[in-house]
């Protein structure tokens, strides 16, 4: 009867280490499956390249911009004044010299290409005269000419402040180029009398100070035009670039 006992408790125990085992070998792991989200970031190409020629307006200018070269590290493009040959083909540079100006600023500003020349091809001097053989039946003369062309426009960039109160004295500065001795300098708008600038100060070919006093008339809200003239008669305007605000009390 011992005996009995004792097999039945030994089966009890080899079925339940069988049955442990069983269950262990038999459970499974569990994967866990990781789902990401592809954004697609669409990347907008530079509106010029290399050679393209751009203003503001392709309005019979005789100085532009040419682009020298795009750096997408920096989103900005290189650029070179370039002006246009007697004949009206462009062109040439009067240096080697160049700046660097954002992306944003030259394809906002400057959205009008005007043509495209090869880089390399410009010229970074103005040409040279060359002397004309005039023939006759008799003698042949070599005669000397000198072509003369008028002294380009100025060239505007930007004013700061470009905006004032109405009654306001204030002082502005002006930058860009070809800006010749003192010149002149005023705000215009369609029905209204000019506001000219009571002193000018010429700081330098590409930099002016000019001093306006605003009529405390003058109507509030409307975009004026900035109009500046060298003394050899050659302007350049600019629209919607100074504003004036009307003066409350607590101006």
């Amino acid at each position: 009867m011992k005996n009995s006992a004792r097999i039945f408790i030994t089966l009890s125990i080899f079925l339940v280490l069988c049955v442990t085992i069983m269950g262990c070998s038999s459970s499974s792991g569990s994967t866990a499956t990781t789902t990401g989200t592809v954004t697609t970031v669409t990347t907008i190409a530079p509106l010029y390249t290399a050679g393209d020629i751009v203003w503001s307006s392709s309005a019979s200018t005789t100085v532009a911009w040419l682009i020298i070269s795009y750096d997408p590290s920096t989103e900005s493009y290189t650029r070179a004044y370039i002006h246009k040959n007697t004949d009206g083909t462009w062109g040439y540079r009067t240096d080697s010299a160049t700046e660097s100006s954002p992306r944003s600023t030259m394809e906002k500003v400057y959205p009008v290409k005007v043509t495209h020349v090869t880089v390399s091809s410009i010229p970074t001097a103005a040409p040279t005269p060359v002397p004309t053989t005039v023939v006759t039946t008799q003698t042949t003369i070599t005669v000397a000419t000198t072509t003369t062309t008028a002294a380009f426009p100025p060239i505007f960039k930007d004013m700061s402040p470009d905006s004032a109160y109405s009654g306001d004295t204030f002082t502005t500065i002006i930058t860009g180029a070809g800006f010749v001795s003192t010149p002149t300098v005023k705000l215009t708008q369609t029905g209204s009398a000019s506001i000219v600038a009571t002193s000018v100060t010429w700081d330098t070919a590409t930099q002016i100070e000019a001093t306006f006093s605003i009529p405390n008339t003058t109507s509030a809200g409307l975009p004026w035009t900035i109009v500046i003239t060298n003394p050899n008669n050659q302007s350049v305007s600019y629209a919607n670039e100074f504003t004036v605000h009307e003066k409350t009390t607590d101006s």
